[in-house]
């Protein structure tokens, strides 16, 4: 399948550049904030001016992409909410809990972030460590919430796998005991739908993904229950009463019964992803931010051989070995677990192709056997381009471990001095191994929006813009990326305290 041949081609690509180039910044405010306040914690224990001068500068680099981070975000989110109504309109009904404590979330950074920076010589030092970890808190719990969302949309709680031959995968679903009343349970129970129990007031049944896709898809386009799929499985005696009932009542009756059941505050949080990607994530942000302020102080060291530069290069150097380490060997470790168990369509997108012992390597990685990708079928394949971008990804990611490693090796055993030009694009390597990783995680959901639920099509606005205002859009994202890098080199790498 071509990535390209899904609906809303140039809207998918306004959205990946708007919501990319926020995850660009991003990934500074989840990790710099962590080096100044470890940074600062050491100046406590030492009183060696030198790691004070480092957390701030740490802190300035982060306080200036929190600002322009914070903007972005704003206009990716009114991005979705113009592109994609449907999905926005779903989350804000059924899925809003976390949306509304990002809320909160935010308002922490906003409060402790800016005072982290301005009371800096007003607050005790142990205070002030304590306003830096309050920030650091704001921006992994705005992390966490985000994060947990996408969880859902990749894999929402209840979703159940199984044979393709026995209509797997299937969504638990709470049916109202009225709803249930006007169905014809055993012609669903023919088309693949299991009923696992009964609650007070409602009936707990497995149902094909096929068919909530189809009832979602009819609801969201305004159809009644006699032009939907539904009345098929309508009882003779309830047809007459219902005809002219909109699919969307149905379905806001059954979505709201089992979030009630689920649990209106945890569901996003119950999908099986939801730790892997928030570790996962949260790391990222850490990596990307050890490699930058490692190339930063190196650059700043050639450049001046000042002692807090070298200090400074060192610090960031054991940062970013012991976070590819981690973002390696256990949080990228558990996403690919997960995304081999929950996401087998994508795995096997990304197996698709590949010479029998990295088949073999991957599965045995993942704990589990993964289906053929020819046995998918059509209507759940995802795009096979998410198997370069899956290899290429590992392929830089692995080069940066090394190129961590070999540089610790030089610098800490050998004792030599590392000022190479090269340095300055181990941060851009990370960026695209991270960029990569958001690709393949995004780009291999499809043809969903949200996993079994609401297809693009059905996410998608009826009024898209023209392609050449989506392109201009694009260009003005990626102006404010291009000031805000110059903006951190003027007023940051050129700084002479650094």
């Amino acid at each position: 399948m071509d990535w390209m041949s899904y609906p809303a081609f140039s809207d998918r690509v306004l959205s990946m550049i708007g919501i990319e180039i926020h995850w660009i910044i991003l990934q500074y405010v989840l990790g710099l904030p962590l080096l100044a306040v470890i940074a600062e914690i050491v100046w406590l224990k030492t009183r060696d001016e030198r790691w004070l001068k480092i957390a701030k500068t740490l802190a300035k680099g982060f306080v200036m992409v929190f600002a322009v981070g914070a903007a972005m975000g704003t206009a990716a989110e009114f991005g979705l909410i113009l592109l994609w109504p449907n999905l926005t309109e779903m989350a804000g009904k059924y899925i809003y809990f976390p949306l509304y404590a990002e809320v909160f979330a935010f308002l922490m950074e906003v409060v402790f972030v800016y005072m982290y920076y301005y009371a800096w010589d007003r607050l005790p030092a142990k205070a002030h460590v304590l306003v830096g970890i309050l920030a650091l808190t704001g921006a992994w719990f705005s992390a966490a919430m985000i994060v947990s969302v996408n969880a859902y949309m990749q894999a929402p709680t209840g979703i159940m796998l199984g044979s393709y031959a026995q209509h797997y995968p299937k969504l638990k679903l709470f049916v109202p005991d009225e709803i249930v009343k006007a169905l014809n349970v055993s012609a669903l129970q023919a088309l693949g739908m299991d009923v696992l129990g009964k609650t007070g007031d409602s009936v707990i049944v497995a149902m094909p993904c096929s068919i909530v896709s189809k009832i979602v898809a009819d609801a969201y386009v305004g159809k009644t229950i006699a032009n939907s799929v539904l009345w098929n499985v309508i009882n003779s005696e309830a047809k007459a009463k219902l005809a002219n009932v909109p699919v969307k009542v149905v379905l806001n009756e059954i979505l709201v019964d089992t979030v009630r059941h689920e649990g209106v505050y945890t569901i996003t949080f119950q999908s099986p992803v939801f730790f892997p990607s928030v570790i996962h994530a949260i790391g990222s942000g850490i990596v990307v931010s050890s490699f930058t302020a490692m190339a930063f102080y190196a650059y700043a060291y050639c450049r001046r051989r000042r002692e807090v530069a070298e200090l400074g290069y060192r610090y960031a150097l054991v940062f970013s070995l012991v976070s590819i380490a981690f973002q390696g060997l256990v949080a990228g470790h558990e996403m690919g677990v997960a995304m081999a168990e929950w996401n087998r369509e994508k795995f096997s997108a990304i197996l698709h192709g590949s010479p029998e012992f990295l088949k073999k390597l991957e599965e045995t990685l993942a704990g589990v056997k993964a289906v053929s990708y020819a046995s998918v079928p059509e209507w759940l394949r995802p795009p096979t381009i998410v198997h370069e971008l899956y290899y290429v990804k590992m392929g830089l990611a692995i080069l940066l471990g090394l190129s961590a490693l070999l540089l610790a090796y030089f610098t800490f055993l050998r004792k030599r001095e590392i000022c190479s030009p090269a340095l300055l694009g181990l941060p851009v390597i990370a960026q695209v191994v991270s960029f990569l990783g958001w690709a393949v995680r995004e780009i291999g959901r499809k043809p969903w929006t949200v996993y079994g639920i609401m297809d693009v099509k059905t996410a998608h606005t009826i009024n898209p813009p023209p392609p050449a205002i989506a392109v201009a859009i694009e260009l003005y994202f990626v102006a404010l990326l291009i000031t805000l890098c110059y903006g951190v080199y003027r007023f940051l790498w050129r700084c002479e305290g650094c």
